[in-house]
């Protein structure tokens, strides 16, 4: 069976690809805290599964090597950091703009299966992260993280493939500096934002994604400053989960071509060494 000519076999590409990042930041007249502002600009050459893996190119191009250009984001960073004796504190954004964001569309092809095109659109992100840890007493330390992320493609206004939903982490640890143990929560919301069948070239949007919450536990004992014996327990209650950026949906990576979602391993444990020397 003889392949499909290539049309632009023998051509090269050359870009010239311009970045350019400032940032203020200052000291608050606590001193404790410190905020900072930020604004960058950067161009992204399409790597090699971007030009070669898809099967068409944006429409008018005869492939996907001839008609995807760079991505190119411009980006705004804000953030403020807080530290006291007891507790530290934390929380950025940000905002950006996207000008060629390069998106694949995934559908089914007939005889040759499933296919995939790549196009440029403008998209617009935005997001943030907040976080505190307190230490309660000697030897403790208790956490929180929130992160949320949120994409837009301009043109249709239809959410941007793969973005990950609301995420929160609660942790508390003890460490005397011979026993340690620690707990961790994790939370994830439910994904709804979807653009169906579009995506990377490493995963595909397969539809909206449940919530799930796990819980994890470890503790060691360190025999000296140089060995440490560390056991855990991850997905406690076995939960059955799925991530939403699962890299499903790819066959050119290894994975079924169908849409499936992979779960995530159940109650997992583990026993870990570390010898410094």
């Amino acid at each position: 069976m003889m392949g499909r000519p290539n049309p632009t076999a023998g051509l090269r590409r050359k870009e010239t690809l311009p970045a350019a990042f400032m940032r203020f930041e200052q000291d608050t007249t606590s001193t404790r805290g410190t905020w900072y502002a930020g604004l960058g600009h950067t161009a992204r050459m399409p790597d090699y599964w971007e030009l070669f893996s898809p099967d068409r190119g944006p429409m008018g191009a005869v492939n996907a090597f001839a008609g995807i250009h760079p991505e190119k984001t411009t980006q705004l960073d804000v953030g403020l950091q807080y530290r006291a004796p007891t507790f530290d504190a934390w929380v950025s954004a940000y905002a950006g703009r996207i000008q060629d964001y390069i998106i694949f569309a995934y559908m089914e092809g007939g005889m040759m299966g499933m296919m995939s095109s790549a196009a440029n659109v403008d998209a617009d992100i935005r997001g943030g992260e907040a976080g505190v840890e307190f230490r309660p007493a000697p030897h403790w330390k208790l956490g929180g993280t929130l992160a949320y992320a949120w994409g837009e493609n301009r043109a249709s206004g239809d959410a941007l493939p793969q973005m990950p939903p609301l995420e929160a982490r609660l942790s508390a640890g003890y460490d005397n500096r011979r026993w340690n143990a620690g707990v961790l929560v994790r939370a994830v919301s439910r994904q709804t934002r979807v653009a169906l069948n579009q995506g990377t070239v490493v995963g595909r949007d397969i539809g909206p994604s449940a919530g799930f919450a796990t819980l994890a536990l470890n503790g060691g004992y360190r025999f000296t400053d140089r060995v440490q014996l560390t056991a855990g327990v991850d997905n406690l209650f076995d939960r059955a989960y799925s991530e939403h950026l699962n890299l499903s949906g790819s066959a050119d990576f290894g994975y079924p071509a169908d849409p499936l979602r992979f779960n995530e391993p159940g109650r997992s444990a583990w026993v870990k060494l570390n010898v410094d020397y």
